[in-house]
């Protein structure tokens, strides 16, 4: 039989869950970087609009973070009064 490689180390749940997260906020940071730069070059955000535009995503992150918000609710609004599916 081969022998096992000594430097092998197997993944733990921690390893995976914090893969997972690591993925999940770089994926955010994709989408907002190209939310950024379309209000700027598409539609001419200013700087200022800019700055409030991403305290408000702030604020309804730590909202859906506290339960007060669902995503699938928001998902719902924006596919029925605004024909957006995500």
């Amino acid at each position: 039989m081969n022998k096992t490689n000594p430097r092998r180390r197997p993944a733990t749940m921690a390893d995976v869950e914090h893969a997972e997260k690591a993925a999940h906020t770089e994926a955010i940071g994709y989408a907002m970087t190209i939310f950024f730069t379309v209000l700027f070059d598409k539609h001419g955000a200013t700087k200022d609009e800019l700055q409030v535009f991403w305290n408000e995503v702030n604020e309804l992150s730590d909202a859906v973070a506290k339960g007060y918000v669902s995503i699938s609710d928001m998902r719902n609004v924006l596919n029925k009064e605004y024909d957006i599916k995500i």
